[in-house]
């Protein structure tokens, strides 16, 4: 009885005229910024015009997703109890958090949505309207919707991160899951909407704009207004920071930008699509992070290896890093050649003695388990100062190591951006390969060694690690009457330790 009357309360009352006005009421302390008031605007287009076609991108922690996903559904509801919505995100997860935050609000605020749920459907994914046929079903992208239709279709996130991006395969199987599956669920005269980050210009994004005509219309809202980038909050000169949410000022923008490097920063924060193309590693930032010698005082030192694949004379890459207390990753050492097995895995257990390392890591996408085999009986044939873990890369049971070549080197391509990982005196033949490779081209396998080391090592932050150094290596060298290694005392410029 009490929620009846609620109810009819409710109806009597006017209406909230958009999610904003609706996300104000329902949520304490909640904040309409400019950008927001544009996205809720933008939700009523979409459902006040047949057949519309909506992408937005905005910043992450701007508020979208509650505004987009959570509140807009049941702001449609409350207008029109028959609305079917559909919310898919990359995984199902992400949906059905989304939904059970819809559903919350139904639930708790009858009174100014005028609608409460049905009691016989109101699971987490899947939920009704009571005494109608409208409601929410929410899922991953790539989950079946057979047998549901939809009056609204909202994506929001589609895309994990870049790695999903950058392959190929998985922008196909989106962009079919989408147009064969989800577009198909419209009801004549139903609205779609995308929210996203674009990660890269052949992504879900920007296969549906480059449709020949495409009834597609793009919304993008960049943190910084910058030239060459559309920006629909219509800001008259560039470098203005959009009114954050969360509070953030053009200065912390600023700040985020240098420390996710240029491709993340365009994609989630201007939303503009970048496709790494030639020179993925510039010599500018090798030469403006390069670190005059091997660190001292580092954390833990690991050697990747990048196998060569045939084992019959093709190059390996046997890359030495380490890992100093503030987190910076520095390449000590490159022993890399054209070696045979016996040769490569023999040379990795001697570099890991010459640097004091605590774990050499094997690229295992292949033969890995021959391949830690190998190193694992070099490792008695050395006399070494601590134990030597032997591990295949990436590990198993996690997503590290997923995507194409690119993809797996995202990591690193910032940090060596932003000064996170940094070469150590010269390594020419390392940075010979770095330099002119290509996005289409065969990784080279010193880029690989050096993929896996900074893995490892940018993944043990805040482990317990052992703690060694060089010139820990060359100082108990030097008290045992033996001269240290050379390639632990080189410096930019010459000279030694």
């Amino acid at each position: 009885m009490a929620t009846a009357r609620a109810l009819g309360a409710a109806r009597g009352r006017q209406k909230p005229a958009s999610p904003a006005d609706l996300a104000r009421r329902l949520i304490p302390g909640y904040m309409v910024t400019p950008a927001l008031q544009l996205l809720s605007d933008e939700l009523v287009r979409a459902v006040e015009t047949p057949d519309s076609r909506l992408i937005v991108t905005m910043p992450p922690r701007t508020g979208k997703s509650v505004l987009t996903s959570q509140v807009f559904p049941v702001w449609q509801l409350s207008r029109d109890h028959d609305a079917e919505i559909i919310v898919k995100s990359y995984g199902d997860p992400l949906a059905e958090e989304h939904s059970a935050a819809a559903r919350r609000l139904v639930r708790e605020n009858p009174e100014v949505v005028g609608i409460e749920l049905a009691e016989d459907k109101k699971a987490v994914g899947r939920w009704r309207v009571a005494g109608h046929r409208g409601g929410m079903l929410a899922g991953g992208i790539l989950s079946s919707t057979t047998g549901f239709g939809a009056t609204v279709l909202v994506v929001d996130d589609p895309i994990k991160g870049a790695a999903d991006a950058d392959s190929d395969a998985h922008r196909r199987r989106l962009a079919a899951a989408t147009k064969a599956d989800l577009l198909t669920r419209l009801m004549p005269g139903g609205s779609a909407i995308v929210v996203t980050t674009r990660w890269h210009p052949e992504d879900i994004a920007g296969t549906l704009l480059a449709e020949p005509g495409s009834r597609w219309r793009c919304v993008n809202i960049p943190a910084i207004s910058t030239a060459g980038v559309p920006d629909a909050l219509l800001r008259e000169r560039t470098g203005v920071a959009m009114t954050s949410a969360v509070g953030r000022t053009a200065a912390q923008f600023r700040e985020i930008e240098a420390e996710v490097g240029s491709r993340a920063w365009a994609a989630m924060y201007l939303g503009a699509p970048s496709t790494p193309t030639g020179g993925l590693i510039k010599t500018a930032w090798i030469e403006h992070w390069r670190l005059p010698a091997a660190p001292s005082g580092v954390v833990k030192i690991v050697v990747g290896v990048d196998p060569a694949d045939s084992g019959q004379g093709d190059e390996t890459g046997i890359i030495a890093a380490s890992l100093s207390a503030d987190g910076v990753v520095a390449f000590i050492a490159d022993v890399s050649g054209r070696m045979t097995s016996d040769q490569w895995s023999r040379r990795a257990v001697e570099l890991a003695r010459d640097v004091g390392a605590s774990e050499i890591a094997i690229e295992s996408f292949q033969a890995g388990t021959t391949y830690t085999r190998l190193v694992t009986e070099a490792l008695p044939k050395y006399t070494l100062r601590h134990p030597v873990k032997v591990s295949g890369w990436p590990p198993r049971g996690t997503q590290r190591g997923k995507g194409d070549a690119v993809a797996r080197s995202t990591g690193l391509l910032a940090a060596l951006e932003t000064g996170r990982a940094r070469v150590a005196g010269y390594l020419p033949d390392f940075e010979a390969q770095a330099v002119t490779w290509e996005a289409g081209q065969h990784q080279p396998d010193r880029v690989a060694a050096a993929v896996v080391a900074y893995d490892v090592l940018a993944h043990s932050i805040g482990q317990g690690m052992h703690i060694v150094s060089p010139l820990d290596t060359a100082r108990r060298a030097r008290e045992r009457g033996h001269q240290p290694r050379a390639r632990l005392s080189r410096r930019v410029g010459g000279g030694s330790l």
